[in-house]
């Protein structure tokens, strides 16, 4: 028997809403060889460095916020996450300080509490982390692992942005080290220039972390970008197989799968 979606579905699903994602921007100040944006791919709305205009957003928040309140509401959660993602987020942080402020001004949600978190590149974390410490984000880092594997992230200008990355998030262990151990997550996509062992070992011992690994986008490749794309491409659970240290990294990184919070990627 097929089940169409009804409005009863979609109010109860909105009542229960797990996570809000803001796209914040579509505009980045990286240039990602890899990125789903970009030369690769085909099948992506054009980005126009736009920025989400602050007065929909509040209007949204304000029409969900009755239904979080209504009975419709029987989340055994107490929590849901509001995301901030992009593009580069950190480019339109005024609009993340107006939202966040209205969520603790004019949001009334007593069933609910409201856990900010975000997807970043770390480029202009040095000038923002003490915002984001002050507000409890957690903050999911796109990094690939040590500088060749990280080669594919490059800035507007083709250069590596690796050096720059590296001591913003330095910077961030080092002022607040408690907020780094429990709120920063790592985030890597999967190329020919990375194994999962080294990517795997980059993270345990410089951050004490364990990463999120995924392969790269497969869909929606240009004709003309097919045998590149291919030579990029590497698949992960191969190279997890030839690891010298296969099982303990698979059981860590599965330990981590089965944690994971649900940031926005």
């Amino acid at each position: 028997m097929i089940e169409y979606i009804t409005s009863e579905h979609v109010l109860n699903n909105i009542a229960n809403l797990p996570q809000l994602v803001f796209e914040v921007t579509d505009a980045c100040n990286l240039k990602c060889k890899y990125c789903a944006y970009g030369e690769f791919y085909n099948d992506f709305d054009k980005r126009e460095n736009k920025k989400l205009s602050l007065s929909k957003a509040i209007r949204l928040i304000d029409y969900l916020q009755p239904y979080w309140n209504s009975n419709r509401n029987t989340s055994a959660m107490t929590y849901m996450y509001v995301s901030f993602y992009g593009g580069e987020p950190l480019l339109n942080i005024e609009f993340i300080k107006e939202i966040v402020s209205y969520f603790k001004n004019h949001v009334d949600c007593p069933h609910r509490t409201f856990i900010f978190t975000m997807t970043t590149n770390a480029m202009l974390l040095n000038r923002h982390m003490d915002y984001l410490v002050e507000n409890d984000f957690q903050i999911l880092i796109s990094l690939d692992g040590n500088k060749k594997n990280n080669s594919y992230r490059v800035d507007l200008h083709g250069n590596s942005c690796y050096d720059r990355v590296i001591h913003n998030v330095d910077m961030l262990r080092e002022k607040y080290p408690d907020y780094f151990d429990r709120n920063v997550s790592f985030n890597s996509v999967f190329h020919n220039r990375s194994t999962v062992e080294d990517v795997y070992m980059f993270f345990k011992k410089t951050y004490n972390k364990i990463p999120t690994i995924s392969e790269l986008n497969n869909v929606g490749i240009r004709p003309d970008k097919l045998e590149e794309f291919n030579r990029a491409f590497k698949n992960m659970n191969e190279s997890l197989r030839q690891s010298e240290h296969y099982e303990s990294i698979e059981k860590d990184m599965l330990m981590k799968a089965s944690s994971y919070k649900g940031l926005a990627l």
